[in-house]
């Protein structure tokens, strides 16, 4: 599979990631999602949570270099396919970090179902749900080019650098 190239608003993007720095903070001391360990030994289930943790900071890593200073000058940043894996789980902890901090008054089903008639935005939700709806997006990006078949091709305007070049 060949590189993604995507092409954000470098303003945006960075305020939406300095809004939500806090979560992002959060997610480098503390799982994204409580881990249950099946076992009562303490001390593998220690050694199995730090595991956890130091992958999901290597995963947050990979995003923080996604938006970095060369992203804020072009707006374009590339994923290779090495690391959309870790991208897509990178975006699915800031989501459900997000869900529990920024977006806690809205419930999962709204949020997932996308019925948010009758909720009280304040700017910190609004903020919330556009990183949230960033990092979905995202997601979903990543999942639609690994899916593709190698007979496929993939719609004008949504692939890699190759069929981006090809448009222009």
């Amino acid at each position: 599979m060949k590189q993604i190239e995507i092409r954000l608003d470098p303003s945006l993007v960075e305020s939406l990631l300095d809004a939500i720095r806090p979560v992002l903070t959060q997610l480098e001391s503390e799982l994204a999602s409580p881990a249950e360990f099946p076992d009562e030994d303490e001390l593998l289930e220690d050694f199995w949570k730090s595991d956890l943790l130091n992958s999901q900071r290597a995963e947050l890593e990979v995003i923080r270099n996604l938006f970095d200073d060369e992203f804020l000058l072009s707006g374009r940043a590339l994923i290779s396919s090495d690391e959309m894996d870790s991208v897509i789980r990178a975006c699915a902890a800031i989501r459900l970090k997000l869900r529990d901090t920024m977006l806690e008054p809205i419930s999962d089903g709204q949020l997932e179902e996308g019925d948010l008639e009758g909720v009280e935005w304040t700017d910190e939700m609004q903020i919330g749900y556009a990183a949230y709806a960033l990092f979905a997006s995202l997601q979903e990006l990543i999942i639609s080019q690994m899916s593709w078949g190698e007979s496929e091709e993939p719609e004008p305007g949504y692939g890699d650098e190759e069929d981006l070049e090809d448009e222009r």
